[in-house]
């Protein structure tokens, strides 16, 4: 996904060095946003999608403290990134910054590694925070609705062949999907749980893990928002199934998905996050 980038910086020359940084770096960026202190910063957020601010300390008018303490106020702003960018040591102010919610700080002027080295660690975690929370809500949807248990991952669980993959789609607050791939007697046996079913066809098998990621989404949705009053358009879900394990195998290999053991069937997820 492209990345939105404002730059808060009252040098224009410093805002033009930062971009250039930027452009040097493999990070597809959509759109570059400048402002020139805090005042106009806040209005660009409050008018613009941006996915990560490179904000300066001392600006006219609003400094970049002052800005960020507001940004932290807002619903609408206090989950966007922001790196501070300053020519102070990591003072205590920095420091506090850090602790309320600042990302990360790049001394200046910066190269283009450690700007690249930041901007990984910040998009890896926020991957691993997403796909934690995307695991709670899937445990408690087996949980609750199957009575199955995530174990400890095993080396010795076999790799699925025959697959079924459903996927749901949502928009609003956050935008992505939730995919969840299963082996095809996994399904079965969610099937068997959540229907009390005597026998299991193949409709009762892709319509139970339908069920299980509609039931993951939905409480997968409230965990990532700062809001309950948040409203999601969610996608009816949908499956396919494979024969081979070549289904299998393409999802895994994104870094984006997580394997699990459920109760001793290799499950796998992957979240993809468009905002």
């Amino acid at each position: 996904m492209a990345l939105n980038v404002l730059i808060v910086d009252d040098s224009s020359l410093t805002r033009k060095r930062i971009r250039r940084i930027i452009e040097m770096v493999d990070l597809e960026v959509g759109r570059f946003m400048e402002a020139g202190n805090g005042i106009e910063a806040l209005r660009i957020l409050g008018e613009s999608r941006v996915d990560l601010v490179l904000a300066d300390l001392n600006m006219p008018e609003m400094g970049g403290a002052d800005m960020v303490r507001r940004m932290k106020t807002s619903e609408a702003t206090k989950s966007i990134p922001v790196v501070v960018v300053s020519t102070e040591s990591r003072t205590t102010r920095i420091k506090d910054l850090l602790a309320e919610g600042v990302k990360d700080y790049l001394h200046k002027p910066f190269t283009p590694e450690e700007f690249r080295e930041i901007t990984q660690t910040l998009w890896s975690e926020q991957a691993i925070e997403y796909g934690d929370v995307l695991t709670k809500a899937l445990s408690q949807a087996l949980e609750t609705m199957a009575f199955l248990t995530i174990l400890p991952m095993e080396e010795d669980l076999a790799i699925p062949v025959k697959t079924v993959l459903a996927e749901i789609s949502f928009t609003g607050a956050k935008t992505g999907t939730i995919q969840i791939l299963a082996p095809w007697n996994f399904c079965e046996i969610l099937a068997e749980n959540i229907g009390a079913l005597s026998e299991v066809d193949d409709k009762a098998r892709h319509d139970a893990l339908k069920e299980l990621a509609n039931v993951t989404s939905g409480l997968f949705l409230p965990m990532v928002v700062s809001s309950t009053a948040d409203a999601f358009d969610i996608t009816v879900p949908t499956t396919t199934s494979c024969d081979n394990s070549s289904q299998w195998h393409e999802l895994v290999a994104d870094q984006n998905s997580c394997v699990l053991n459920i109760e001793g069937y290799m499950v796998a997820t992957r979240l993809i996050m468009k905002d």
